[in-house]
């Protein structure tokens, strides 16, 4: 028998900003999808995904992959890199991750996957490299508009830095103890939310170098903003202008990180900078339904102290920043209003 597990992730800073080459921070946490596998008598793989009643039965080399097949898109890149399993197995599945909702369920599936398949074929790899495929298998494959982060986050685990372009990786030590995840109840269109902000966000960059053609968003300063933010439409302004705050923010957060203290005033300029990231992210890129505003809104007036959106936005989750004794209203509170689920949850470690 062959178990295996692997993390879903939260997005602390840079949601938006990786599959722009900007950096990310973010972390894994205690929420896992599980796999555990026998091996059959057969040449294929049973799979038993219990939480979503389905069962399905795959070749140990797929000859057709459909579009959105994760499964099979990571036994075809594993077997283009000489990795096949030699055998059948009957898998079961099962998750504590919410599907669709902001917190990488379909990459820690793919995570999970990639390390049953090496414990069977008994091949070593690194967690970089697990990484590195698990990105090929979701995103490449199937040329998505997605960035590294969620890959890295569940593959690498622990609060890091994530530096999309140079593939670079920091882990920090972890300040945040008290956290809440909370789903809307609202379902979200992940590819249709990325792809949008991704295509408005480049078009807008592409649009400022032809004016100034050494433009450089990691470069970018605030000036920059309105400064040459005046020769975009309507519709491109907010992504150019989210996309440089978020990108100063996130900056900003780095720093604090790397200093490794954890006090009341660096968590208080932590979750600050938390909550202006929630505020770029709403009125610019447009990724936070009015729900989900109430939501937040009524989990800040039970007092928290920071709220977010996780993943593209649209629906799905958010988290909660907050002291462990303001939990109970929060929670009270936020249930009112129609979210799924509220719960405490740790960033595990790296």
């Amino acid at each position: 028998m062959i178990r295996v597990k692997a993390p879903a992730r939260i997005c602390l800073f840079g949601d938006h900003q990786d599959y722009l080459n900007l950096p990310v921070i973010a972390a894994s946490i205690d929420r896992y999808i599980y796999i555990e596998a026998q091996q059959n008598r057969q040449e294929v793989l049973n799979f038993n995904l219990s939480d979503l009643k389905i069962t399905r039965q795959i070749d140990l080399i797929p000859t057709q992959v459909e579009k959105g097949d994760y499964l099979c898109s990571t036994l075809s890149v594993l077997h283009v890199n000489h990795i096949t399993l030699g055998s059948g197995y009957d898998i079961k599945i099962h998750s504590e991750i919410p599907v669709n909702a902001g917190v990488s369920s379909s990459s820690a599936l793919i995570v999970a996957f990639i390390r049953f398949i090496l414990k069977a074929t008994e091949t070593k790899a690194s967690d970089l490299q697990i990484a590195n495929w698990a990105h090929q298998a979701e995103v490449e494959f199937f040329n998505e508009p997605g960035g590294i982060m969620d890959h890295y986050s569940s593959a690498l685990g622990g609060l890091r830095l994530i530096e999309p372009e140079t593939r670079y990786t920091e882990a920090f030590v972890n300040p945040h103890n008290d956290l809440l995840l909370a789903h809307s109840g609202l379902s979200k269109s992940t590819l249709g939310v990325l792809g949008k902000a991704k295509e408005y966000a480049l078009e807008a960059v592409a649009t400022v170098k032809q004016y100034e053609p050494q433009f450089s968003l990691k470069l970018a300063e605030a000036e920059d903003i309105q400064r040459l933010g005046s020769k975009l439409s309507a519709q491109l302004f907010p992504y150019y202008e989210a996309a440089i705050e978020n990108h100063l923010l996130t900056k900003e957060a780095i720093r604090i990180y790397q200093q490794a203290t954890s006090n009341e005033l660096t968590l208080t300029h932590l979750e600050q900078l938390i909550e202006r990231h929630q505020y770029y992210l709403d009125t610019a890129i447009k990724n936070t339904p009015e729900l989900m505003r109430i939501q937040m809104n009524e989990a800040k007036n039970a007092g928290a102290q920071a709220v977010k959106v996780m993943g593209s936005g649209g629906g799905g989750c958010f988290i909660i920043l907050a002291p462990k004794e303001n939990h109970p209203e929060i929670i009270k509170a936020v249930l009112h209003h129609k979210a799924k689920f509220v719960e405490p949850i740790k960033i595990t470690s790296h």
